[in-house]
């Protein structure tokens, strides 16, 4: 007992002379804590750079395919979501997918990621998944996975993709949306009349991990489709990493987590409809806001209540369906990408002369109605896209930058100087300062200064549109005052 009480004295002293804090009292010691205001602005910063303000959009594109059939019949996922999206707003779906982020909280790894997306790869994956989804591309990728069949990337391109797909746990989120679906329009679908839903859904659960996954990977090569292998693989090294698998896990807890309340609400709502077509109506408030026109009938056993028999062109014909064809907008589609700066053009000119001869060639094509008129549908498809990829691959072209490419409310003019003939405007970016001469580019998209006079500085930009024509857009700068009074506007 002594040699104890000896050794645990001789232990303390040491503890004490060393200068080392006993483990207790580092154990009471509160961890280093980034203060609430910089937990919330990186978050936000976060949301807003990754995406995940519309992850609930991304994977609905990606539920809306074919699935199972059986689970859920033509226009039901329609339906469901109309119901969803009643039962819980986006606001509020965002607000659950951001509590495991604030619960999680890693400063150690939320850095990593927003360094990524602000990344020019970060920035342009989330621009190429964005357009991926826009219902307009559909034909484009309707073509694109046909021509899967008879001409397969290379087993290197899909084994990236399945990284990305498997890292980024899409397949997961898709598979929980499109169950919720299946539980709302269970008491819907007569197919699954007499079954008991929690078998259903756990049979469900297991046979649709793989057609989901093909949905998934099908989707996500159309979507890549215009990058290299090199970027993917980097792609895959972030998703990969503590940073890249913590972002990815957090936002499948959050994902699951808003799907799991949406569904809850949307229950409520289900019960009401269900009682209200068991009324017979006649008025059917929630049939009119919630179900598609295709679905009323099925519900109802009637024709649709909200369709009018008579119009001004006499009773309606029901026997002939109306069918919509997909009308060619002769360039229209390509109105989202904006012009190109007119400086980049006449840098294709100079150093891509493929690039620049396959940009001319399209702009023959689009200014010429009549040829594209004759054109078979997958042909014209395919023209819109591969013009589409031009484009995008023009916009990528880098361009040799003075530290005045800048966006405009960056820039604060502080006086200007007359010398003999020509005149310098004088600039303050931060804590430097510039010279400013008639010709020098400023601006974030290479405009030019075509004049200094009467206290301003103004600013010509021009650009290229998918047509050819040739754009101009002119700014004002006026002397830099105050924060409140910075004097940029446009003409």
């Amino acid at each position: 007992m002594r040699i104890r009480s000896y050794t645990k004295t001789l232990l303390f002293l040491w503890i004490a002379l060393a200068g080392v804090p006993p483990l207790w009292v580092s154990a009471m010691t509160p961890p280093v804590q980034e203060d609430l205001g910089s937990r919330n602005y990186n978050l936000n910063t976060l949301f807003k750079l990754s995406g995940l303000e519309d992850i609930w959009g991304t994977i609905e594109f990606i539920v809306g395919g074919n699935i199972n059939a059986d689970a859920l019949t033509p226009g039901q996922d329609e339906f469901a979501r109309r119901i969803m999206h009643q039962a819980y707003s986006h606001e509020n779906f965002n607000r659950t997918l951001r509590q495991p982020f604030v619960e999680d909280y890693k400063p150690q790894h939320i850095g990593p990621v927003v360094q990524w997306y602000r990344s020019a790869l970060g920035k342009q994956i989330v621009e190429l998944e964005n357009e991926a989804k826009d219902p307009a591309r559909q034909p484009v990728m309707e073509l694109f996975a046909k021509k899967l069949l008879n001409s397969p990337p290379s087993e290197h391109r899909i084994g990236l993709v399945e990284r990305i797909e498997r890292s980024t746990h899409v397949t997961e989120a898709g598979k929980t949306l499109f169950l919720g679906y299946v539980r709302l329009m269970y008491p819907f679908n007569k197919k699954f009349k007499g079954k008991k839903l929690g078998k259903v859904l756990r049979v469900l659960e297991e046979s649709i991990t793989e057609p989901m996954r093909e949905i998934v990977l099908r989707n996500r090569l159309f979507t890549y489709r215009g990058l290299k292998d090199k970027d993917l693989e980097k792609y895959a090294e972030f998703l990969n990493s503590r940073a890249g698998r913590w972002f990815s896990q957090t936002t499948l807890k959050g994902f699951n987590k808003g799907v799991k309340k949406a569904s809850f609400k949307a229950d409520i709502i289900q019960a009401s409809l269900l009682k209200e077509i068991d009324s017979g109506g006649p008025e059917y408030p929630l049939l009119k806001d919630l179900v598609p026109p295709g679905q009323r009938y099925l519900l109802t056993g009637r024709r649709d209540p909200f369709l009018p028999l008579v119009t001004a062109q006499g009773l309606v014909d029901f026997s002939e369906v109306e069918r919509r064809s997909e009308a060619r907008l002769f360039g229209g589609e390509l109105k989202d990408i904006p012009p190109l700066a007119f400086p980049i053009f006449v840098k294709i000119k100079d150093q891509y002369p493929h690039l620049y001869k396959e940009l001319k060639y399209f702009e023959s094509l689009f200014n010429n109605q009549e040829k594209l008129e004759e054109m078979e549908d997958d042909e014209y498809v395919q023209a819109v896209e591969d013009y589409r990829l031009a484009l995008e691959r023009s916009s990528n072209i880098k361009m040799d930058e003075s530290p005045l490419q800048v966006e405009y409310d960056s820039l604060r003019m502080t006086g200007i100087i007359q010398k003999k003939s020509e005149a310098v405007a004088m600039f303050e970016i931060d804590t430097t300062g510039y010279g400013v001469k008639k010709g020098d580019r400023i601006g974030p998209v290479f405009g030019y200064v075509e004049e200094i006079a009467n206290g301003q500085v103004i600013v010509t930009e021009k650009f290229r549109d998918y047509r050819g024509n040739i754009l101009t857009k002119q700014k004002i700068i006026q002397f830099y005052q105050s924060a409140s009074s910075e004097g940029n506007k446009n003409l």
